[in-house]
């Protein structure tokens, strides 16, 4: 019980630490990207935190098998360079016994990494769609990047504003609502106002933007000004009469949905999440004989070899779910194969594992 504790004390510090680094790294990337993004006006800067929030999901669980591989090979590694490895060995403990130890490990980090993968992921894509088309569904003024063009509307609308001394207010504002081709009797309306700032109305309970000191063009379908109109004040509401709503990928259907589809492109997005926690314990089963070093190699000796697997391992998946999806495999076989090439060659690497240290007791023996 002390042995069991202690080996998954370590792989779960391994793991997490392996994990922590490479979120990390991986975040950034992506928070570069929405702040790229941000900077473009193409989402609001409240978004950028929602949206790393959202996609943190997403990258746990493409992340959590690597790291729980990368932590076995270091904590397997580290106990034979240290000898304890040699020490378990010499009071019988085999390769079953390390398997039959650690997989309350393994099973609590395959429930983790299929919870995440099979419901907290497609949840999280969907509202990240929901927060992004609500953002294209309505444009105020906090949204408002000075001195960039703004198309809103689904592009049936462009709003341009310059910058301002005074807080929430914007200067030299222009405004043009393009008249739709198939109605005859739309017309094209440009709005342009010295200043603009938000007006929040009590009795309606909504916010209107109020242009102050401009004029109002309204243009026939034969591109002539029909009328011209001068105001002090005027009261406009920027959001679209429709809420828009973008095409979802698979990515953010739901687990039972796609089982409830039955199609290749269903079937290929399920057997994808579900290879996360099913990956989990064939990786420790690697993990085991692919951390055997010796003393004076170091913990890192084997690390390139297994990497190596692991690259493969998803290259195939990669492939497998491309055949699913081009339906040139049937969908409910899915990775089946692959995880029987896996279970083979882990028992391989074990039984050679085991092989090689029965050799050395033998041969302990005859030297005694």
């Amino acid at each position: 019980m002390i042995i069991s504790r202690y080996l998954n004390r370590e792989v779960f510090t391994s793991t997490a630490a392996i994990l922590g680094v490479l979120f990390a790294i991986f975040i950034s990337q992506r928070i570069v990207k929405y702040l790229g993004q941000a900077a473009a006006g193409d989402i609001s800067g409240q978004m950028v935190w929602q949206m790393v929030g959202l996609y943190s999901p997403v990258l746990i669980g493409f992340l959590l098998p690597l790291a729980f591989f990368l932590g076995c090979l270091l904590a397997f590694s580290r106990l034979y360079v240290d000898s304890e490895m040699a020490v378990l060995r010499s009071v019988g403990v085999s390769e079953k016994n390390l398997i039959h130890m650690l997989l309350p490990i393994a099973i609590i980090i395959a429930l983790i990494g299929g919870a995440v993968t099979l419901w907290l992921s497609p949840m999280a894509n969907e509202i990240t769609y929901q927060i992004r088309d609500e953002h294209a569904s309505k444009l105020e003024l906090n949204m408002l990047t000075p001195g960039r063009f703004q198309v809103f509307q689904e592009g049936e609308g462009v709003v341009y504003a310059d910058s301002s001394e005074q807080a929430n207010r914007l200067g030299n504002f222009f405004l043009a609502e393009i008249a739709e081709q198939d109605n005859v009797q739309d017309h094209t309306r440009i709005v342009s106002a010295q200043s603009a700032q938000r007006f929040y109305d009590e009795q309606l309970d909504k916010n209107f933007l109020q242009l102050n000191q401009g004029y109002v063009y309204e243009i026939d379908k034969d591109n002539r000004i029909k009328k011209v109109t001068q105001f002090e004040h005027y009261y406009a509401r920027l959001e679209a009469e429709r809420s828009i709503v973008s095409r979802r990928k698979i990515t953010a259907t739901s687990t039972p949905a796609l089982l409830k589809a039955q199609d290749a492109q269903s079937w290929a997005e399920f057997h994808w999440r579900l290879a996360v926690p099913l990956s989990v314990p064939f990786l420790l089963f690697l993990a085991i004989p692919l951390s055997r070093v010796r003393p004076r190699e170091g913990k890192f000796a084997k690390m390139l070899p297994a990497l190596m697997i692991y690259i493969a391992y998803i290259i195939l998946i990669v492939v497998f779910r491309r055949w699913i999806e081009a339906e040139k495999i049937p969908g409910w076989l899915g990775f089946i194969p692959i995880y029987l090439m896996m279970g083979l060659l882990a028992a391989r690497l074990l039984y050679l594992h085991n092989r090689a240290n029965t050799n050395k007791k033998v041969k302990r023996a005859g030297v005694q």
